[in-house]
């Protein structure tokens, strides 16, 4: 019995690999999962490698008012410090409460300076994103979640102050983060309407963090750049 389990092994040892190569081979169809089976699910490489041991704050710039909450802001800033914490991208990161107390007085005492602001808080490095937009539905009645962000990575003490991206994206870079719509989750009522926001938040907030770190593509993340370079 022990002698012809030994032999099973052996065989499968000498298929295995003879399998494996005939399935890259001969079938264009099968190549993918073959390759993914072999090395891992494909990952996408940090658009910006943030400098991970200066004390650094995210600050979500609602000026078009697309979030109807403010803890909604609070949700995709913190959520995204959490992620670049946990990935190691950064060491430090400064509550992103603090900046937005910080400027609740703006309208008062004019706008404050990006670097201004990160410095205020005791950051070094300030991750500033602009909401363009921030919806479940685009057409008014079609479920589709949709967030659209500008970011910009500022050196809140060195000049000059602008780290990440470079002067060809004055505006900075674009993010769109659109979730899968699956059947039956469209809010039915003003309490779902709140926790499909915070969900949209609460991905947003992730898909920002990982223009920051190395990651598993997720298609549900939409870059804008890419598209731009393509037209």
């Amino acid at each position: 019995m022990l002698v012809s389990i030994a032999r099973i092994f052996q065989a499968l040892s000498v298929a295995l690999p003879v399998v494996l190569l005939s399935v890259i081979l001969g079938g264009c169809n099968i190549v993918g999962p073959a390759v993914v089976l072999i090395h891992g699910p494909e990952k996408q490489a940090a658009q910006f490698d943030p400098p991970a041991e200066r004390p650094t704050v995210v600050f979500i710039d609602d000026r078009r008012n697309w979030l109807d909450r403010r803890a909604l802001r609070n949700t995709i800033a913190r959520t995204a410090s959490d992620e670049l914490l946990k990935a190691g991208a950064i060491k430090t990161v400064i509550d992103p409460k603090s900046a937005l107390t910080r400027v609740s007085g703006e309208q008062e005492s004019g706008p404050v300076d990006l670097a201004t602001l990160g410095a205020s808080v005791g950051a070094e490095v300030l991750i500033f994103a602009t909401v363009d937009e921030f919806t479940l539905s685009r057409d008014g009645s079609t479920f589709q979640p949709t967030a659209r962000l500008r970011v910009k990575v500022i050196d809140c003490v060195n000049k000059p102050a602008r780290l990440w991206p470079d002067d060809t994206k004055p505006d900075g870079y674009l993010l769109e983060v659109v979730l899968p719509y699956k059947q039956g989750t469209s809010p039915k009522n003003g309490n779902e309407y709140m926790q499909a926001q915070e969900r949209l938040a609460k991905s947003t907030g992730e898909d920002l963090a990982k223009l920051f770190y190395k990651h598993v593509i997720q298609q549900r993340v939409s870059d804008l750049n890419d598209r731009k370079k393509q037209s």
